[in-house]
């Protein structure tokens, strides 16, 4: 009986172990599939549906999503002014407002906004814009509802709940989808789309810091979040109704390998492709390449996109720290809770709003410029600019300048706008339309990390520094902060440099012994390790053919092992270059024969 016991103990085990092994295979199957289907199929039906708006009253018009994006990331874009709430609200809730926790309200929903839009990313794709717009702003709309009820009741649990979770989901979902709405209209200036688009993100903050303080003083604090919720809810569902996918065709359906700025020149190619096809010569041949459809789950294993994330995440840190910490870093640097107390040359309001116009001039401006110089040469010089910023601010604070310490912030603030402007546009190059949304969901995790892993150590040094005695006006506290947020950019623009941005940067033929290959300044640089057993006495690397006047070589052990520091010319990258579209393109000709 014992033996028996134990068969059906063990075979209970057994089959309880196939169960979970199975559950968890089907899950894992579950969410590859779930992030394996990024592209929106619409009927017959639909496509011809949305060429009108605005319940089939008016003829859709590629021009119409630029209004309307811009007005509903304006209302999405009210979270920025969230630092005109601190104050009233930890008065509110909480007997001494210096330890009150109405900041924490704000990081928790820019927590929430990057990871719902990475787990919603792929629904987002799929489905059609007005869908998935509803939805975000329903929910955004609850959460200001709730919101109001916390107020009233004063938990401020619930306020984290309302306006942190509900409110932050909703704003995920409705972020993502406005911009990959818009910026698929618009295919051959995306940068600039995607600007405009967020440009209303910004704006939010211009206006609501206005808007926030007049409600706060004409009405209590739960009206004004019922308010605002209501106001933002029909303006967002009004503009939603202008808001259409572009119809089948109008984005290029992968990334294409030969652009108009790229064209394969024939310099007398054509010799080499008479065994294929005489007829054909290698500009035809090339230029019918088919694009190259990444799958998600490529482009998110590549190191590229982790690079780039690493380097946006750096980019934004700074100034999202600031922009809900710059009242009272105001109020505590140079106004009444200084050393010497006095008012500052402007309320703190004021110049939280002029902030909003430069973080929304960044996002439009910044999108236009890397519509011409390149994604990744624009994102280098806004990391480069935030350094040279974090170096000074210190000194602004030390000295107690208190407009060179405004510009300085302000000027960081453009950086930051403008990569939230040009994100969506550098994804959608590097990886493909149709993996925008779920790349842009799953990078502005980025955001969410910032804003809850830096806003939250800003804010509790500060705390910490002043519950064990210190003054709120100390400036070696803000000095520390400074100083690995600098350290942050720093990395952020060496990961920057290693990004290969372009398609031909990926795909660019490597050399055997080839270390590292890197783009700088608009040409390719490489490392390459050779062995020359046979070398000559003079000491001189051994040439594999051609004579580089841009190589630098060194020898080093018994082998004659070198190292050959490359820095190559346009000529000779083109002809690389068109030297393996040549190979690619009849590679694909013979396979399709």
């Amino acid at each position: 009986m014992r033996e028996i016991a134990q068969e059906s103990a063990l075979f209970g085990r057994r089959s309880f172990q196939d169960h979970a092994t199975y559950a968890a295979r089907s899950l894992v199957g579950m969410v590859l599939d779930y992030f394996s289907h990024t592209e929106y199929h619409p009927s017959p039906h639909q496509v011809e549906k949305d060429r009108s708006v605005f319940f089939g009253l008016i003829r859709c018009r590629e021009w119409m999503v630029i209004p309307a994006g811009i007005i509903i990331q304006f209302c999405y874009g009210s979270v920025y002014a969230w630092s005109i709430f601190n104050a009233p609200i930890n008065s509110l809730l909480e007997p001494n407002p210096d330890k009150g926790g109405a900041e924490i309200t704000f990081y928790i929903a820019l927590g929430v906004l990057g990871f719902t839009g990475a787990l919603f990313g792929p629904w987002i794709e799929s489905s059609h814009p007005r869908k998935s717009g509803t939805i975000g702003i329903l929910v955004f709309y609850s959460g200001h509802l709730t919101t109001a009820l916390a107020l009233f009741v004063r938990m401020i649990s619930l306020l984290y709940f309302g306006y942190g979770f509900v409110a932050g989901f909703g704003l995920g979902i409705g972020y993502v989808s406005t911009i990959e709405a818009v910026s698929k209209w618009w295919p051959k200036a995306r940068g600039a789309a995607a600007g405009c688009a967020v440009m209303g993100f910004g704006g939010g903050a211009l206006a609501f810091s206005y808007i926030n303080k007049l409600l706060i003083q004409h009405t209590s604090l739960p009206s004004t979040f019922f308010i605002l919720g209501s106001v933002n809810f029909v303006v967002m569902m009004f503009c939603l109704q202008f808001i259409a996918p572009p119809p089948p065709g109008h984005n290029l359906d992968g990334i294409q390998m030969v652009t108009d700025k790229d064209r394969v020149r024939l310099r007398g190619e054509e010799s080499r492709m008479e065994e294929v096809n005489k007829s054909t010569n290698i500009h035809s041949l090339a230029a019918s390449l088919p694009a190259v459809k990444m799958p998600l789950a490529e482009a998110l294993k590549s190191r590229d996109f982790w690079l780039l994330y690493i380097a946006f995440m750096s980019n934004i840190m700074f100034c999202l720290v600031v922009l809900s910490n710059l009242p009272s870093m105001i109020n505590r640097l140079f106004g009444r809770e200084s050393e010497f107390p006095r008012d500052p040359p402007i309320p703190a309001y004021i110049a939280v709003s002029i902030e909003g116009g430069f973080n929304m001039f960044g996002r439009v401006m910044v999108g236009l410029i890397s519509d011409n110089i390149g994604r990744k040469a624009t994102l280098l010089i806004l990391l480069l600019t935030q350094i040279i910023i974090l170096i000074c601010v210190p000194i602004t604070v030390n000295n107690g300048s208190f407009w060179w310490f405004l510009v300085l912030i302000w000027l960081a603030t453009i950086c930051y706008g403008g990569g939230f402007g040009m994100i969506p546009a550098f994804l959608s190059d590097m990886f493909g339309i149709n993996n925008m949304s779920s790349c842009h969901g799953i990078i502005l995790t980025g955001w969410s990390i910032a804003s809850i892993c830096g806003g939250l150590a800003f804010t509790s040094s500060i705390n910490a520094h002043i519950k064990h005695g210190g003054k709120p006006y100390d400036t070696h506290i803000y000095f520390v902060n400074f100083m690995w947020m600098l350290a942050l950019v720093i990395l952020g623009f060496f990961c920057c440099l290693f990004v290969r941005s372009s398609i031909r940067d990926r795909l660019f033929p490597a050399l055997p012994g080839q270390i590292i290959r890197m783009r700088v300044f608009g040409r390719v640089f490489r490392v390459l390790r050779t062995y020359d057993t046979g070398h000559s006495a003079s000491g001189e690397c051994a040439s594999s053919g051609t004579e580089k006047s841009n190589m630098c070589c060194l020898r080093f052990g018994k082998s004659c092992r070198h190292l050959h520091f490359e820095y190559l010319d346009k000529e000779e990258e083109q002809a690389a270059w068109e030297e393996y579209l040549m190979l690619r393109a009849v590679q694909s000709r013979l396979m399709h024969n």
